[in-house]
């Protein structure tokens, strides 16, 4: 659970006192220029001053960071008050490197990248954490050692918007696509597999279907998702079948607690096993396969995004996802040429970019950003 932050500081500075703390982050906003070692942003320089404003009386004695710009200039602003060297660690290395902090007394900063700062902090805690999305970079981690005890805790630095109103909207449902989709499913830029959108109505509801096929590595998984039709609110959700093992998920809402079970392969510092839930989640939380199936009923302009909430049934977590409309442009697939808008949602680790056909509106083509996969539409058949 995320603490207000000023409560967190206190909690931090009184357990310096009896133990050892570790503290984690991904590296501060950096420029999106195309190299491989871009600096910050002007927003990433003054996250890297509030981390060290933050820090400054936590009793750092060490600080690391990667051998790259954006790591070593979040680090830079707390070593320069501390007066502390800045020394370098392999992120390919994270064992070897997990045992060397457990050992090294005093309190330390570590600050690294959305896909090492997890590990890492599983590796020195033994407790599940959430991935990290390429839009997270207000995420702190703190493990606390003490005698035989490890104990972790999350919090955000600043600016943030954990705490931000979620957007009030509604859905275009003159947009919704009843039939078929069928989507190829590529990965760079080869076709291994096949994703199918079922899309139906029942009393008041949507029916969602998602049918996914990659033999060659070993994925066969059937969800449908249920929610209310005027706020998308889920009702019930199903998925069954095989990715790196056994796929077993069920949930159902009743006001804003969930209840069910998840059994899925997960990453190593995720929670393994099966997850059995019933808990209350944040109001107006909506379901992520319905979300992403339901792109082109998200009433997104190119002036004003949408922050919404969804729970992720593979994991049990929730996220914060924004949506951002990136303008008109035409995009070819299997299905067509189609002239339409992209929408990108931020945020869902990983951020997915979609491409809406504007004369008749559906998923015509879906990227992960930062990730080599899409989804390209080879055939659509209206109900």
């Amino acid at each position: 659970m995320y603490k207000v932050l000023n409560l967190v500081v206190l909690m931090m500075f009184s357990a310096v006192l009896h133990s050892k703390n570790i503290y984690l982050m991904r590296h501060a906003e950096k420029i999106e220029d195309g190299s491989k070692n871009p600096a910050l942003t002007t927003q990433g320089q003054l996250r890297a001053q509030n981390i060290a404003d933050m820090l400054s009386q936590a009793g750092i004695q060490h600080i690391y960071s990667t051998d790259y710009q954006r790591t070593q200039l979040t680090a830079k602003p707390l070593a320069e008050f501390l007066g502390i060297a800045v020394k370098s660690y392999d992120p390919r290395e994270l064992e070897v490197f997990a045992r060397q902090l457990k050992q090294e007394p005093g309190n330390t900063l570590v600050v690294g990248h959305s896909n090492t700062t997890p590990m890492l902090t599983y590796l020195l805690s033994n407790q599940a954490v959430k991935n990290l999305d390429e839009s997270d970079f207000d995420h702190v981690f703190q493990v606390i050692i003490s005698h035989d005890e490890v104990s972790l805790n999350e919090f955000k630095s600043q600016p943030s918007v954990a705490t931000n109103k979620l957007t009030e909207f509604k859905p275009m449902h003159d947009h919704f696509f009843k039939g078929e989709l069928v989507f190829n499913y590529l990965y760079q830029g080869d076709v291994i597999g096949e994703s199918k959108y079922i899309y139906t109505t029942k009393e008041g509801q949507y029916i969602l279907r998602e049918q996914r096929h990659v033999e060659s590595m070993g994925i066969k998984m059937d969800s449908q998702i249920s929610v209310d039709h005027e706020t998308l609110m889920p009702i019930e959700l199903t998925t069954m079948g095989s990715k790196e093992g056994p796929i077993d998920i069920a949930f159902k809402w009743q006001d804003d607690v969930v209840t069910g079970h998840s059994k899925a392969t997960r990453e190593r510092f995720k929670a393994q096993g099966s997850i059995e839930l019933k808990k209350r989640i944040r109001s107006q939380t909506l379901e992520r396969t319905s979300v992403n199936m339901l792109a082109h009923l998200m009433p997104v302009s190119e002036h004003e995004s949408i922050l919404l909430n969804w729970f992720d049934g593979q994991d049990g977590n929730q996220r914060l996802i924004k949506i951002t409309n990136h303008g008109k442009e035409q995009v070819t697939v299997p299905a067509g040429t189609f002239d339409a808008y992209k929408i990108e949602y931020s945020g869902g680790a990983p951020s997915l970019n979609y491409w809406i056909d504007i004369n008749q509106p559906k998923i015509v083509k879906v990227e992960l950003i930062k990730a080599p996969w899409t989804y390209e539409l080879t055939s659509f058949k209206p109900e």
